[in-house]
Order: C-alpha cells, then structure tokens, then sequence
C-alpha cells in the first residue's frame, strides 16, 4: 500500500491501513473452451449429475456465472481450500435475476459448493441442449464466451463508500473526506481512485459499488463478508458486461463462510 502512503497524509493513514485486508485479485484470459472444473468466468461448468440444474420459477436454465476451483487458487483465510463454489444468475431476466426487494431471494441466482469433484458432471452438450430448447428467447449475456480464471493475493483498504466504510469511520466516505481533509478533500479522492485498487475482480477483500451498498440501509447486517465480485472487463476479443459497465457482488456472513454453508447469500449489481 506504499501508493497510500504517498497520497494520505498522517495520522490518518494509519486509520486506513489498520483496516487492510487480504484478497485474491482475479484476472481472466480466453483460452477457448476449458475442462468443466477449470476456474472461470462464463462457459459450461461442473455440476454433478445428483444434483437438478437450476432453474428460474419458470423452469428455464441458469446460466454460470463464474466457478472458482480452490485448488487453483492462493489460500485465503476463512475461505476453502479445496471444492469448487459457482455461481448461477438469470440471463432471460433483464434484471439478471436480482430480485431489489429481496435480495437473498434465490429464484434468480444460486450459489452451489462442491466440497469433491469426483461425481459423474454434466456434460458440455447436455447443458448446451438446457438452453436450446428455449433459443427463442432473449438472453442477458455478462460472460461473452468461457475465460479461464486465475488469482493472486493482494491487500485492499476501506477507501470508497460502502457499509464497510461506514462501520469502520461512523460516517459516509464522502463525508469522511470532506470533514477530514476540508479544502484538499476533492483532490485526495480523485488521486485515491486514480491510484488505489478499489474495484476489480475479487474473492474476499472489500466491494465496491457503481451506486450504492443496498446493505447500508439494513438495521442487521449479517452478511458483512465480500464472497465474490465480479466487475465488468475487456478480455481479448470478448468482455464480462454487466449493463453499462456495472459490477456484480455477493456477500455472506462469516459464520456461513467458515462453515462452507452458502446457502444464505446477498447477490447485488448495479451500473452507470
């Protein structure tokens, strides 16, 4: 974080950096079609035969999202070391299944963990065959085509507006800045998103929001842990798009995540 330091005056550098979390920083290539339990965003993935693909009330596919293979990945704490957690979303919804009322509700999105990966998966074809049946129809791609994903850690702070923030400061970003460094605080912010990580790709680590934290507003806020975000990339020839450029984020809460239950999670994405 040495570009903080070069940004942030003193004392207040060290409220930021005792809040400094590790993270795994996502990048995406394309390598055409990958094996179903290789890491990455868009494609066909691993899904045992025991289990029924998911579907929207109206029995239509989900599409994946993105999956992460832990054993492709560095460890994080907290997260698992092994198995492999994917994430399902509407693509028929304009809305990308995200329900705004409820946002935990899951008949458009689904969060699956696989502890092993020894079963029977289905096939590329047989998933394939899901969606022809329902070719007609307009489908919302975010994911172009199927880019294998890798990580590496990386250490992000609590810099722009979100329910971390104002857990963490007792006050909005915005308002941090402003009442922190008065005239200079239009110029600190413009050089901290200038300068410092504070969206992309990630697994762990703080979110970020083209909007705004939809957790902000919840008297109880149980799911505090960033499980995934994926944020909108150019990558070769294709792209990860979420609307005008906006990024997408689920969240979990810490007791959840240790215990490898994903079956309670908050999926959230906004855009421009």
């Amino acid at each position: 974080m040495e570009q903080l330091k070069n940004i942030i005056p003193e004392p207040f550098i060290q409220d930021f950096l005792k809040n400094e979390k590790k993270a795994i920083q996502l990048s995406f290539v394309d390598e055409g079609l990958l094996d179903l339990k290789t890491s990455k965003a868009g494609g066909r993935g691993y899904l045992p035969k025991s289990v029924n693909y998911p579907v929207n009330k109206k029995g239509m596919p989900l599409s994946l999202l993105a999956q992460i293979n832990f054993e492709e990945m560095p460890f994080l704490e907290n997260f698992p070391q092994q198995g492999l957690l994917a994430f399902y979303v509407d693509m028929y919804d304009d809305l990308i299944g995200l329900d705004f009322k409820n946002q935990k509700n899951t008949d458009g999105f689904r969060v699956l963990y696989f502890a092993e990966l020894n079963e029977i998966s289905y096939t590329r074809e047989e998933q394939d065959a899901l969606f022809t049946v329902f070719e007609k129809e307009e489908l919302y791609k975010i994911v172009s085509d199927e880019f294998k994903m890798t990580g590496q850690i990386e250490s992000r702070v609590i810099i722009s507006n979100s329910y971390d923030f104002f857990k963490a400061y007792g006050k909005n970003a915005y308002e941090f800045y402003e009442d922190a460094f008065l005239e200079k605080a239009d110029d600190i912010m413009d050089a901290i998103y200038e300068h410092i990580p504070v969206a992309g790709s990630l697994i762990g680590g703080y979110p970020f929001f083209t909007q705004e934290d939809p957790r902000q507003y919840e008297k109880h806020v149980t799911e505090t842990e960033l499980l995934f975000q994926l944020d909108t990339e150019k990558i070769g020839d294709g792209e990860i798009m979420w609307g005008d450029s906006g990024i997408g984020n689920f969240f979990i809460s810490k007791e959840d995540l240790k215990k490898k239950d994903f079956s309670r999670v908050l999926y959230n994405w906004d855009c421009y």
